[in-house]
């Protein structure tokens, strides 16, 4: 990051500390939205965690061998990063009734939101009790009872396992016991989501961050009560670490201007200010998928009554303009991950934060004598029901599970060993 580092560093959201980006470009009126300057422009980053337990450095200047595309660093970011860290998700106001639910992979969680019928949003591990199959299978959607079409099994908005059939009268059977992985939330008061995977007690949303968020939204206009105009989620390949340099924002801000420019002319677009009335939120955030594969998804927010024929021209150049910025990153990240990074890559202070985590978690996991996995979720389930729960899959014809994390290294099939 360069020269910009400092701006990060310092920006408003900054302290939400490492690595699903989420920039937004929140500002007060529509032609302040495309100013191309940098200070214009507020990133924080946000981690998960994965696995991944010897990483090293052979010389204090030098990149460690994978940072850009090896398989086990980014399993250990997962672990270290992505499993601890309060991640920003999405706006309350993307959730209009109850059941609402939008469905996200983060860094290989796959996690979804919903408000329940108490008006409360909450977050699930996206995955069946059961056998791990996936609960909801669209990015968004609605509905008050969320079912898995593997074996029928059925959950409320409260993630309360409401329906199992065939497996009422298995011996041991607990539905109480089944219900869906809860995942920790936190909504600030301007409405914004965050989530924490931690499955033990997570480190607090802390008061000074709750503070920096709240100026930054007040600034930026981003208030509980905004609305949700619309929102697209797109997919690169690169690493997540690659996108969230901020010379790529700078580029991507100062094409939505010339776009813009080319598409209304100043006049029309001091039209479109007087006729829309609103204050407008552009939020694009980045989520890691997997070591060369990252979504990045842009959502459109107002205060007031919008224009819907303009905002729909304006959704249309964010698309061709996030494709254009996909298309950068993803030349740069061939061009780095062909040659491994550069020795200057470790000057970039949020790099060698990045790195410090993952040394760090790397040391526990040495002293523990095995990889730790915050995410891990273990259930209670009572051994009776397991050995008849395989009893009954095999006269359904069900052996085997439904998903990777499923049953692995020998443990019960509703166990998610994250």
């Amino acid at each position: 990051m360069e020269s910009t580092d400092a701006h990060f560093l310092t920006s408003p959201a900054s302290t939400l500390v490492v690595l699903v980006t989420i920039i937004f470009l929140l500002h007060r009126t529509w032609p302040h939205l495309f100013q191309p300057k940098a200070d214009k422009v507020t990133k924080s980053i946000q981690i998960t965690s994965s696995n991944d337990s010897d990483l090293t450095v052979s010389k204090e200047s030098e990149i460690p061998e994978g940072w850009w595309n090896g398989r086990e660093v980014f399993e250990l970011e997962r672990r270290a990063l992505f499993s601890q860290t309060w991640l920003y998700l999405a706006h309350c106001s993307q959730f209009q009734k109850p059941g609402s639910y939008q469905s996200f992979d983060v860094a290989g969680f796959p996690v979804f939101l919903i408000r329940g019928r108490d008006d409360k949003i909450r977050a699930f591990h996206n995955v069946c009790r059961h056998r791990a199959y996936t609960i909801t299978r669209k990015e968004t959607g609605a509905s008050t009872v969320l079912g898995c079409r593997y074996h029928g099994w059925s959950y409320d908005t409260t993630g309360r396992l409401v329906k199992a059939p065939q497996f009422d009268d298995v011996p041991g059977f607990d539905k109480s016991q089944n219900s869906l992985f809860e995942v920790h939330t936190y909504t600030t008061d301007q409405g914004m989501i965050f989530v924490n995977l931690n499955s033990g007690e997570p480190a607090a949303f802390g008061s000074e961050m709750a503070s920096s968020l709240s100026g930054f939204a007040r600034r930026a206009g981003l208030e509980a009560k905004s609305t949700w105009v619309v929102g697209q989620t797109l997919s690169g390949d690169f690493n997540w670490k690659v996108g969230v340099r901020a010379r790529h924002l700078d580029v991507y801000t100062s094409e939505l201007h010339r776009r813009m420019s080319e598409l209304s002319g100043r006049s029309t677009v001091m039209k479109l200010v007087r006729s829309i009335n609103a204050d407008l939120c552009l939020s694009l955030s980045f989520f890691p998928a997997s070591e060369s594969k990252t979504n990045i998804r842009f959502d459109i927010f107002a205060s007031s009554a919008v224009n819907e024929p303009e905002i729909q021209r304006m959704s249309e150049v964010l698309m061709s303009a996030t494709k254009n910025l996909i298309g950068e990153i993803e030349l740069e990240y061939q061009y780095i991950s062909a040659k491994q990074g550069s020795l200057a890559e470790l000057n970039s202070t949020g790099t060698r934060r990045i790195l410090s985590r993952l040394q760090e978690h790397t040391k526990l996991e040495r002293i523990e004598g095995g990889q730790i996995l915050p995410a891990m979720h273990k259930p209670k389930g009572s051994t009776l029901f397991q050995k008849a729960d395989q009893q009954v899959c095999k006269e359904l014809d069900c052996v085997g599970g439904g998903s990777q994390n499923s049953s692995q290294n020998g443990t019960s099939p509703n166990a998610f060993d994250w």
